[in-house]
């Protein structure tokens, strides 16, 4: 089997990532020039771990927040909060990631093998702020990192949890379409269950050797995917044919204001 036959689901074979090293923390002056689109004050990320072919990409922010207080979560949610909880936010989160010392995986802790990185960044005092720690929620229990990570974990999980219980639904019309290309040399288990590639979606040019491919559509064509594929199951991802003969498993999941 090539990798291009690897299918989404259990079992399905991914990116691996060891859990062993130490955080990485990044503090670099605030883009000023990063475009037209309003830019986040802060997000919480996870990437990697033990994951199908283009789940990665398809992942969205667990939590994106906004200069004017929107909160959205997972791209599916969003919540406005005052100004007085965005800066409690904002602060913590700059208190913790500032100070390398709150970064540094304690000696000994033990190693989780293919657990996902979280990534924290935060804008403040017109500096930005990175941490990517490995395995932080995996490895609460051992207390790999110190207390101060975790309770930025906390803070953030408490607002995230929020926004999905309270908040309204979010649909821009904007997505990132994920396409996987299948092995032209197994055919598709259910063939009955292969539509034709959406009509007003672009079809995706891969390079040689390249079988995972992203679009971000905007405007019409964003609509037209969602026409073709309005309910999205990270699960389960169905199969169109390009009219070259070309199998694709598609999902995708809304974009973000500033992506």
């Amino acid at each position: 089997m090539n990798r291009r036959s690897l299918l989404l689901g259990a079992g399905a074979v991914g990116l691996t990532a060891a859990v062993g090293g130490a955080a990485i923390a990044v503090a670099a002056p605030e883009d000023t020039e990063a475009g037209r689109r309003p830019q986040p004050l802060l997000t919480w990320e996870l990437t990697g771990g033990f994951v199908p072919a283009g789940w990665n990409a398809l992942r969205a922010p667990r939590l994106a927040a906004y200069d004017d207080g929107t909160l959205i979560a997972d791209a599916s949610r969003r919540l406005k909060i005052s100004q007085g909880t965005l800066r409690s936010l904002r602060n913590h989160a700059t208190a913790v990631l500032r100070d390398p010392d709150n970064t540094r995986r304690r000696p000994g802790a033990p190693v989780i093998a293919d657990v996902p990185s979280t990534v924290f960044t935060v804008r403040g005092n017109g500096r930005r702020f990175r941490a990517q720690f490995e395995g932080l929620e995996e490895t609460r229990s051992d207390r790999a990192y110190p207390p101060a990570s975790y309770s930025l974990l906390d803070h953030l999980t408490q607002l995230r949890d929020r926004t999905l219980r309270t908040g309204s639904s979010y649909h821009p019309d904007a997505v990132r379409l994920i396409a996987v290309l299948l092995d032209p040399t197994q055919p598709p288990q259910q063939p009955a269950l292969v539509g034709p590639w959406p009509a007003g979606v672009p079809v995706p040019h891969l390079r040689r050797d390249e079988f995972v491919a992203q679009l971000d559509l905007r405007d019409r064509q964003a609509r037209a995917l969602l026409r073709a594929v309005p309910r999205p199951d990270p699960a389960r991802w169905p199969v169109f044919a390009t009219p070259d003969g070309k199998h694709f498993q598609v999902n995708h999941r809304f974009l973000l204001p500033h992506e």
